[in-house]
């Protein structure tokens, strides 16, 4: 029995990968991010990883379980990994705590020593305050106990003496030229959905080597509607950063590769 290869078959195991199990809806944790990915991501093509990052992944969730039993030990935390969606749109926010005399929304996020030191710094990321601020914007919809804050908590996985901060918070508020930004965003890609037209590739410089729908943001509108034929067909596509993958039955076809 080769025991390190059946933990790394089983950590590949308990992602999803999207397809079949696809909400069908576009997710509000990637908020900010390249349209045309968040499309095809809706349509069900499915996505895989080095198998190096889902073991990131999986520390990630660790740290996070840390993060709950913490603030449940303290007495502030009130609602943790729920769900909130709408005809289009669904998320899972981490939580809620107490947050004097109403309540507030936090997102937990997990980042290596280099990005902790930039957030102490007083350096913000737009997509992590996007996805916060949207949860908070789709919770006050349907509930009155929400203040308009929304809270990013920063855990770092990789403590050191240069970058000493094991969690750091920052806070954002819900003002109405967020919730303007926030709605704008949603509705161009609600109308791209209700037309079936295919969005443009908007990656911002940093997610060209993250993104692992980049055969579809590098490929032309005609290629990628000859592509998600294929789910109409009822068979499955796997994008990586790198391939494009076509999987019917038993059978394996590159489609792409960059």
């Amino acid at each position: 029995m080769n025991i390190a290869t059946s933990l790394q078959e089983y950590l590949e195991a308990s992602f999803d990968r999207g397809g079949a199990k696809s909400s069908k809806k576009f997710y509000v944790s990637d908020m900010g991010k390249c349209m045309r990915m968040r499309y095809v991501k809706r349509k069900g093509v499915a996505s895989a990883f080095k198998p190096h990052v889902y073991w990131i992944l999986q520390l990630g969730n660790i740290l996070h379980d840390y993060g709950y039993k913490a603030l449940e030990a303290k007495g502030l935390l009130l609602e943790a990994e729920d769900y909130v969606q709408n005809e289009h749109f669904i998320g899972r926010f981490d939580g809620i705590i107490k947050n004097g005399k109403k309540k507030s929304v936090f997102d937990f996020k997990s980042v290596g020593g280099w990005k902790m030191n930039k957030y102490v710094a007083g350096n913000d990321d737009e997509t992590n305050i996007a996805q916060t601020l949207t949860y908070v914007m789709m919770l006050k919809e349907i509930r009155k106990d929400l203040n308009d804050t929304g809270i990013v908590v920063y855990l770092n996985k990789e403590p050191s003496d240069k970058a000493p901060f094991a969690f750091f918070q920052k806070e954002y508020h819900l003002t109405s030229r967020r919730e303007d930004q926030l709605h704008e965003e949603m509705d161009k890609l609600v109308n791209y959905w209700e037309k079936d037209k295919l969005p443009p590739c908007t990656c911002p410089s940093w997610m060209k080597n993250y993104n692992s729908y980049l055969p579809f943001c590098s490929s032309s509108d005609n290629d990628v509607k000859g592509y998600l034929k294929h789910l109409e067909d009822g068979n499955q596509l796997i994008s990586t950063n790198k391939v494009l993958t076509l999987v019917d039955g038993d059978t394996k076809k590159v489609l792409k590769k960059l």
